[in-house]
């Protein structure tokens, strides 16, 4: 009977500290396929990002910018990518609290208005960066380098076209 008891009690002890360890999970548990910092915008997939083709994709390669723009931009990138980054680790933090909170804490939107309108607040933000960079590149590339930037993103995107018409359908444009 007390090993019964003492199963019983182990096992009650092992799933609340399997509970509460979950609840203190540092990180989301719920979030899947993130694309950091990207996906912190408010729009993170209604345009492109330009500073990552340049970047990470081989853009810089591709475009063979001038000493000049290439410069330009460099400097921009310098000085933004911080503070995107900054911005994108506070949202993502904000988020998974809020998560959290519902979740495990039953936690009600009206309860975390505040943190919402914060969250709302800081993708609105990035997404001003995030307009700002393409107007960057816009303004310093030339006509030829821009309008090829801008294939490079159309077919870099990611989209998959039979998914977006799938989006489409029905939906007159």
């Amino acid at each position: 009977m007390k090993s019964l008891i003492l199963g019983g009690v182990l096992m009650f002890v092992s799933l609340s500290v399997f509970a509460s360890e979950k609840h203190e999970h540092k990180g989301n548990p719920f979030l899947k396929d993130d694309h950091y910092p990207s996906d912190y915008f408010l729009m993170p997939n209604s345009m492109p990002h330009f500073m990552n083709i340049y970047i990470k994709k081989g853009g810089k390669k591709i475009l063979k910018p001038t000493k000049e723009q290439d410069e330009k931009i460099a400097a921009y990138v310098k000085k933004i990518v911080p503070d995107i980054m900054s911005r994108a680790t506070k949202t993502k933090k904000l988020e998974t609290k809020i998560a959290k909170a519902v979740i495990f804490d039953g936690k009600t939107a009206e309860d975390l208005s505040t943190q919402i309108d914060e969250v709302a607040k800081i993708r609105r933000e990035l997404t001003v960066i995030h307009l700002k960079c393409l107007n960057l590149f816009k303004n310093t590339l030339d006509e030829k380098r821009y309008h090829l930037l801008v294939e490079l993103a159309e077919s870099s995107q990611g989209h998959d076209e039979e998914h977006e018409h799938s989006h489409d359908k029905g939906h007159k444009h």
